[in-house]
């Protein structure tokens, strides 16, 4: 059915920057590690919180119709451990902790991510001008 497949040096090349780009990400993945980065709270797209995830925190999220959420950051680790809305989804979801990652309550329309550190010090330079 196929006669002799060729592999042109343009193949080579493509497969080549395919494979590298494959090893960064897996690098990068594995290398940020628990405790890196910053615990977004959106709520209906509007960001509310920006909390470290290297800080063991216990927050009630509550939105202006009374809706509950328990958002515990935990050994580098975050989760809803309680919420009242009806499904509770996003209780059993279960911890978080890459960057990344996100839990949703939408019956609260609020989402949960993890950023990798994007808060660095202020002081330095965003760029290096010549």
């Amino acid at each position: 059915m196929f006669e002799h497949a060729i592999m042109t040096k343009a193949d080579f090349l493509l497969t080549a920057a395919i494979l590298v780009l494959a090893g960064v990400l897996l690098v990068r993945h594995f290398t940020t590690g628990p405790g890196d980065g910053w615990v977004v709270v959106s709520r209906d797209g509007v960001v509310e919180e920006r909390l470290p995830l290297s800080e063991d925190t216990r927050l009630l999220l509550k939105d202006a119709s009374g809706n509950e959420n328990l958002l515990v950051i935990e050994g580098g680790s975050v989760r809803l451990e309680d919420a009242d809305c009806p499904d509770r989804l996003c209780v059993r979801q279960g911890a978080i902790s890459r960057s990344g990652e996100s839990i949703i309550c939408l019956p609260h329309k609020l989402v949960i991510t993890i950023e990798g550190r994007a808060e660095t010090d202020s002081s330095a330079p965003d760029a290096m001008l010549d």
